[in-house]
């Protein structure tokens, strides 16, 4: 999708190309905001046991069904953002029922991060 601006930086237009005819189409056009992340990239997780959604994003805490728990051999029920893998987590615009925002998936990394200290502290603490 090129972008043109004017000598002064400001932009001017937009051109695209429909990916199924192949048209392009150019418009005059100001302001613009991105939108990535819509359809996910997780084709990948196919054989991974990873539980994903009817539109393909990673199930994570409550939304993982339990019957892909069962299947994984977890008795336990998923911390907020982990999926139905144990210790296995999801964050971001592939986590299903995201909010689709870059400051969110900062927040939910974090969140990740203190989840993994405590498991490695517990694992810690119980090989004592």
């Amino acid at each position: 999708m090129p972008l043109y601006g004017s000598p002064e930086k400001q932009l001017e237009r937009v051109r695209w190309r429909n990916n199924v005819t192949g048209e392009q189409t150019e418009k005059p056009i100001r302001h613009v905001f991105l939108f990535i992340g819509a359809d996910p990239a997780t084709t990948w997780l196919k054989d991974s046991g990873v539980a994903l959604d009817a539109k393909k994003f990673v199930l994570t805490g409550l939304d993982v069904p339990s019957d892909a728990r069962r299947s994984n051999n977890r008795s336990s029920r998923p911390l907020p953002l982990e999926t139905s893998v144990r210790r296995v987590f999801a964050i971001g615009d592939v986590r299903s029922g995201s909010v689709k925002r870059v400051g969110a998936a900062i927040g939910e990394g974090a969140v990740v991060v203190a989840e993994l200290h405590a498991i490695l502290a517990n694992d810690a603490g119980a090989s004592r």
